[in-house]
């Protein structure tokens, strides 16, 4: 997998620096620096943007992208509100609601399962979704797994996605143990 992303990161200018070999106990941070992530052993990474993308087979089959995404831009396509304020189960209603509105990036949105959860020792959701990818990107049946958060600065988020067929479980514990670690820099911790 490595060979076959340096063979693209030639191929592709600019890519060759941005993806970098995840280094054991070293965790990771996104340009700004709000958060931490020790990612799996084995994955790449890149945090050239104000969030941390990672993938060990390739993005198009299995991803983990953690993020925070302002408030106001959370849940635009579903036009429901966002706040530092708002319960878990409300987020994870307007989660579901924001991509089934977008019927531009996703289709066939699925809600599996909603339970609460804890992101950056905050009280969080997790919702696991099935959807179908758009016919320009494939039509692949996809799995999602999100956490999200309220923070002060906007929605925390942590998303494994894969395809449902051979890679979703495969690398759905790798995802849980990186998300078990994800802290908040230079924020005050919860009590």
């Amino acid at each position: 997998m490595i060979r076959s992303l340096s063979l693209l990161a030639l191929l592709v200018p600019g890519l060759a620096l941005a993806w970098k070999p995840v280094e054991a106990g070293k965790p990771v941070s996104p340009g700004k620096g709000v958060f931490a992530v020790q990612l799996p052993a084995g994955w790449l990474y890149d945090t050239s943007s104000n969030s941390v993308l990672a993938s060990h087979d390739g993005t198009v089959l299995d991803q983990i992208t953690i993020l925070i995404t302002p408030h106001a831009k959370a849940f635009k396509a579903a036009k429901k509100p966002s706040s530092p304020t708002a319960l878990p189960e409300d987020l994870a209603e307007s989660y579901v609601e924001n991509l089934q509105a977008d019927q531009g990036a996703v289709r066939d949105v699925t809600l599996l399962s909603t339970e609460p959860a804890e992101l950056a020792g905050r009280p969080a959701f997790r919702v696991h979704l099935k959807f179908r990818a758009p016919d320009n990107q494939g039509g692949a049946v996809i799995e999602m797994t999100t956490l999200g958060t309220a923070l002060e600065s906007g929605l925390l988020l942590a998303v494994y996605r894969a395809p449902s067929i051979h890679y979703f479980e495969r690398r759905l514990g790798e995802f849980d143990a990186a998300a078990k670690t994800i802290t908040l820099v230079g924020a005050p911790q919860p009590k």
